[in-house]
């Protein structure tokens, strides 16, 4: 017997929380209206973020891939002054030049 009751109860708390009937859990009465106003407003922000970061990882690496770019460049122009190929006036004519 005891069993069973504590089974009802188990099973109607859901059917208990609105005794009145009118529909609102815990008897609040507003609805959704916050969160009608306030979620939109947090996926816009959370969104925002997003972009933000994907902008920001981009451009990150779109630097570091110059940035490896230029080091070879100078690395090819060391090569080619060791190598005989350039004159060492030509050779700070480019460092120069590279280096902006």
């Amino acid at each position: 017997m005891k069993r069973l009751l504590f089974t009802t109860m188990l099973l109607a708390t859901p059917a208990m929380a609105d005794l009145e009937g009118d529909g609102h859990m815990m008897d609040w009465g507003f609805g959704h209206g916050v969160t009608m106003v306030f979620g939109p407003v947090l996926w816009l922000i959370v969104l925002g973020v997003v972009v933000v970061g994907v902008l920001w990882f981009v451009r990150k690496n779109e630097l570091g891939g110059a940035s490896k770019g230029h080091q070879a460049s100078l690395a090819e122009l060391d090569m080619r002054l060791a190598r005989g190929e350039i004159e060492p006036e030509e050779y700070a004519a480019r460092k120069k030049l590279l280096a902006g």
